[in-house]
């Protein structure tokens, strides 16, 4: 009679114990800093905010600068705000700063400031400029404004 054994063997089960540790090491040291973190999210939300503006000047294409938004620096929190031409103002977004620095092309926004971009009803920005704006600490996240209106996460830079 074979009889045939089901089950892993030890090394199979020290060989997944130790796989697990290395992606969870991994895992861990995305959000072991604080404040790459914060400055992953406050990337994230501009984005998101500077692209929900553009949709609304595009959905208002007949008024005149029918979307804005304004960044603002108060008290370690960043806050993201949409003003929507005759109509109802999406709610405010903010994160955290925890300590890091925000720039808009090149100039830190400090305690109290804020600045403003303008959508046209074409959904390009109203200075015709392109912006950059860099969350800076531990790690350095870039935001592209193009003349254009679009919102980017610049990789190395913007052009």
């Amino acid at each position: 009679m074979n009889r045939q054994q089901l089950g892993f063997t030890l090394v199979e089960l020290v060989m997944v114990v130790v796989l697990l540790g290395l992606l969870s090491f991994g895992g861990v040291s995305l959000f072991a800093s604080r404040s790459e973190y914060s400055n992953f999210i406050a990337k994230d939300l501009l984005i998101s905010q500077a692209l929900l503006a553009q949709q609304i000047a595009l959905g208002k294409s007949n008024t005149l600068n029918p979307a804005s938004l304004t960044i603002s620096n108060a008290s370690d929190v960043w806050s993201f705000n949409i003003q929507k031409a005759g109509g109802t103002n999406p709610p405010s977004v903010s994160v955290e700063s925890d300590g890091n620095v925000l720039q808009v092309d090149g100039v830190t926004l400090n305690s109290g400031g804020s600045q403003t971009f303008t959508w046209t009803g074409g959904a390009a920005l109203s200075d015709g400029n392109d912006h950059v704006i860099r969350f800076v600490g531990d790690r350095t996240f870039l935001v592209c404004l193009s003349s254009q209106g679009y919102a980017y996460e610049g990789n190395g830079g913007c052009p």
